[in-house]
């Protein structure tokens, strides 16, 4: 009789643990009855649950590991842009130091060469007013480039 009692208890806990899913074998859950642990430990459904879990951390991680990378992606683009217009910004300024340097010496060259004088002066209130104006550094560049050729002709011209 003990055996059959035995038996049919044991069947009982069996059956007990085939009906319990992960879900229900939440750790933090307090209304699960100690049969209900028992079969959630027998029947692998911690072990489930603690894979479950595993896999869902291991995907955050890897989505956190992509985030970081496109972040360091985006600041390395900020600082080459940054680095970019210093960079063309001092390229700017030195056409600008170039421009003033090349039209004074013209100026100093063509002394008593009215025709060349004038020359000098529109291009000088050609860079007054690309310096003045609220066109775009790219703008300037090529207009500040289009007078640094013009200068470089009239150079020419008087053989300096």
């Amino acid at each position: 009789m003990k055996k059959i009692s035995f038996i049919s208890v044991f069947s009982l806990v069996l059956l007990a643990g085939c009906s319990t899913t992960p879900e229900q074998c939440d750790p933090k859950n307090t209304n699960i009855g100690i049969m209900d642990k028992i079969s959630c430990n027998y029947s692998g459904n911690y072990q489930a649950r603690i894979d479950q879990k595993k896999q869902i951390l291991e995907n955050e991680q890897r989505a956190n590991q992509q985030f970081k990378e496109i972040y360091a992606n985006i600041e390395k683009q900020k600082n080459d842009t940054t680095l970019s217009v210093k960079q063309k910004q001092a390229q700017q300024q030195k056409l600008k130091q170039d421009l003033s340097k090349l039209t004074s010496e013209i100026k100093a060259k063509a002394k008593g060469r009215d025709d060349l004088l004038k020359q000098v002066n529109d291009i000088e209130q050609q860079y007054n007013q690309v310096n003045k104006s609220s066109k775009s550094e790219v703008e300037k560049q090529v207009e500040l480039d289009k007078l640094n050729k013009k200068l470089q002709q009239l150079q020419k011209a008087l053989n300096i």
